[in-house]
């Protein structure tokens, strides 16, 4: 257990990812991600949390391995062409990571 890492991610609240991530800019990323689906074949999804639960920190749930847990809940996997991408961010651990079907 990282316990610097522990009390960062709970020290972080709730309303910080309203906050760095406000409608306005959300509204931009779903434009610039849909305008960059017609040049390609990927099928973007963007996801941001602002901490890890206590559950999976305690474990030691890495950024990564918290990635593949959402790539797996938005059935990101689940496309015609096996060719989904999530860009993830946890916003405690400041860290960004993304996950590629094999498709792409």
């Amino acid at each position: 257990m990282n316990l610097p890492r522990l009390v960062r991610h709970l020290m972080t609240p709730h309303w910080r990812a309203r906050r760095s991530f406000p409608a306005h800019t959300l509204v931009r990323i779903e434009q610039a991600i849909a305008q960059s689906e017609t040049r390609h074949g990927g099928q973007i999804r963007f996801a941001v949390e602002h901490a890890l639960d206590t559950g999976p920190l305690l474990r030691g749930l890495s950024a990564r391995e918290r990635a593949l847990d959402v790539f797996s809940a938005m059935k990101i996997w689940d496309t015609q062409h096996n060719n989904g991408v999530l860009i993830y961010l946890v916003l405690a651990d400041r860290k960004v990571e993304i996950i590629a079907d094999r498709g792409i």
